[in-house]
């Protein structure tokens, strides 16, 4: 018996699609570059660090930024189980809106209280479109026969990323010479379009009659996939990367800033100075963003991603010790080993998870990532004096206990790119 469009064929359980649904997916794929341009674009990226240094004290900067981390530990696997039950649209629409009230809180508040309130709810945010993100991506090329384009449109929506982000940040900068915290209010209005954007968007429809068992049968059966060598592996290189990742994340702002003390002229301006920084950055970052799919394909899966360890060791390594002008300039590098890793890891990992479980495998992963970074700012907190305000004595003792922290890591994954790199080669699994 031949299934009528849309509905459900009663003996395989598969949903036969309409030519409008394919219609709207083709749509979703068009426009998701355009999102992604919209969706990493922090503008207040270049000051927040910055800005809450200058309502709080190093310690409460920290555990502000702490509370976030902790935020991602609670929503992060909820947020992958809503979108893998729910949808992919209503996913990212709660997360566009749940950021808007959060910049929005940031620009008005000034105490502990309220930043801390408001990076839960940012982390909230940031964890219902993760994962999600590049699920959905997946799951509209795949209703349309296209997934096998996956990773190189991956390559391309990492470039839109980083380019979207640097626009930011040097708009970010511009308004932040007037107020710190302008830079959050153009972040809310920014996150309101992305709301407008998103209910443009179709849920891509589920081919497939899928069963949901008890949410937390549904995370051990993530956790299962680990029992594959290479997502085993490549889950513990991600929470290493993003441990590694974070630390000149945090601690460029106020490096910039004590680097540029002995020049007057500079000060002034150091809002505007870390926005042009970080726009170089994410345009460096951009164009290795989008090679990083020909990197993969020409040096292998594990040489790639050592190459991303080894750059952000060394960059931690000189940030710890050596305080000059010249070493921002080598900053500009600390987004090229995300640049790299990302598309390659997602190109990994996305094909060898069910539709059904995959953005909760991808919020699982991000989850166990962030959450080691928590516990790395707590560990952190205790390598500075309390109650002291940014010191390149106290930034320096916390950068160099993450670089021995990082040497650590960057030998284990050495140990596993020798293992692994014959055995995974380029690690894409094969369309199915």
């Amino acid at each position: 018996m031949a299934a009528t469009p849309g509905s459900i064929h009663p003996s395989s359980g598969w949903i036969a699609l309409t030519d409008s649904d394919r219609q709207a997916c083709a749509w979703n794929v068009k426009w998701y570059p355009r999102y992604a341009f919209l969706s990493d674009a922090y503008f207040w990226l270049p000051i927040f660090f910055l800005y809450f240094s200058k309502e709080l004290t190093l310690d409460e900067v920290l555990l502000v930024e702490m509370i976030y981390y902790l935020g991602v530990y609670l929503m992060e696997v909820p947020s992958g189980w809503f979108s893998d039950r729910f949808g992919r649209r209503i996913t990212l629409l709660v997360a566009a809106v749940v950021l808007a009230v959060a910049y929005g809180m940031i620009f008005l508040g000034s105490t502990f209280l309220v930043f801390g309130i408001a990076q839960f709810l940012k982390a909230t945010g940031i964890s219902f479109k993760s994962g999600t993100e590049t699920a959905f991506h997946f799951d509209s090329l795949k209703i349309l026969g296209r997934e096998d384009e996956f990773a190189a449109r991956e390559a391309k929506v990492s470039r839109n990323r980083f380019l979207g982000g640097a626009l930011a940040a040097l708009i970010g900068g511009l308004v932040a010479i007037w107020s710190l915290q302008s830079a959050y209010l153009v972040a809310c209005i920014c996150a309101i379009g992305m709301i407008l954007l998103v209910v443009r968007f179709s849920e891509p429809k589920i081919e497939e009659d899928e069963k949901y068992g008890n949410p937390l049968r549904e995370f051990g059966k993530c956790i299962a996939y680990l029992k594959q060598p290479i997502l085993l592996a490549i889950m513990g290189y991600f929470i290493l990367m993003t441990i590694l990742n974070h630390v000149p994340y945090e601690f460029f702002q106020p490096y910039i800033e004590l680097s540029l003390v002995s020049y007057p002229w500079a000060q002034p301006g150091t809002p505007f100075v870390s926005g042009v920084h970080v726009t170089l950055t994410l345009l460096v970052a951009s164009f290795f963003g989008a090679r990083s799919i020909r990197i993969r394909d020409r040096i292998g899966l594990w040489w790639t991603l050592l190459v991303a360890t080894v750059l952000q060791v060394l960059i931690i390594g000189v940030m710890g010790w050596f305080l000059a002008p010249l070493v921002v300039l080598l900053l500009l590098a600390r987004s090229v080993p995300r640049a790299l890793m990302a598309p390659v890891i997602n190109a990994a990992v996305t094909g060898r998870v069910a539709r059904k479980h995959r953005a909760t495998y991808l919020s699982m992963q991000s989850l166990a990532g962030r959450l080691a970074f928590a516990g790395m700012l707590l560990l952190l907190t205790t390598a500075v004096p309390s109650n002291e305000n940014t010191t390149w004595n106290s930034l320096s003792s916390a950068l160099r206990l993450s670089f021995w922290i990082a040497l650590g890591g960057l030998a284990i994954v050495i140990v596993v790119a020798v293992l692994r790199s014959k055995r995974d080669g380029t690690g894409e699994a094969a369309p199915s």
